[in-house]
């Protein structure tokens, strides 16, 4: 059953100028994690714009604190995805990720082991550095560390994202979107 975890104060301002009140929601998907996704409502009216999941997150802690710390520039991007969502694409579960996706972890044994990255960082550069720089210090070592392996910010060592501080793996990552961007 999904909770409302955070109700915005301010108004988001559509493309088109429209105003909506944000909301968002979450819940357990299992025993392990939790989803979270935003809601819209036009200002005025009943219509309602639902954002396609936005997180995953290990406990219901960790989802409130996602939520408290949406800036309006992200809920401006979530409004634009609720409104114009993505075609659906089939996608290939064993597909490897090029360019700014993820790459799949190596395997440990006979099993595929997978990183879950919870911000693409690419992304959020698009929407600016200084955000990027934000988002990345609101998240865990863990999550910083998947994000330096997935996307391969390690360099030659590997090992690096376990010992680096917070500060220099948001660095790394900051650097590594930077570079392979710009070229």
């Amino acid at each position: 059953m999904a909770e409302v975890l955070v109700s915005f104060t301010e108004p988001t301002r559509s493309e088109h100028g429209d105003l909506y009140w944000a909301r968002a929601l979450g819940r357990q998907m299992d025993d392990r994690m939790w989803e979270g996704w935003l809601e819209f409502t036009l200002a005025g009216e009943d219509t309602l714009a639902t954002s396609p999941r936005e997180t995953e997150q290990p406990n219901r802690t960790d989802l409130v604190y996602w939520a408290q710390g949406l800036t309006a520039t992200y809920l401006e991007g979530a409004l634009a995805r609720a409104l114009r969502p993505a075609p659906a694409t089939r996608k290939d579960p064993r597909r490897q990720f090029v360019g700014s996706r993820p790459r799949s972890s190596p395997a440990r044994g006979n099993v595929a082991v997978r990183s879950r990255v919870v911000l693409d960082p690419f992304t959020t550069y698009a929407e600016g550095e200084q955000l990027l720089r934000s988002q990345l210090h609101a998240l865990s070592h863990d999550h910083l560390q998947n994000i330096v392996e997935a996307y391969e910010f390690g360099d030659d060592d590997p090992a690096w994202a376990r010992t680096a501080t917070d500060d220099a793996l948001v660095e790394r990552i900051v650097e590594s979107v930077r570079r392979r961007l710009t070229g």
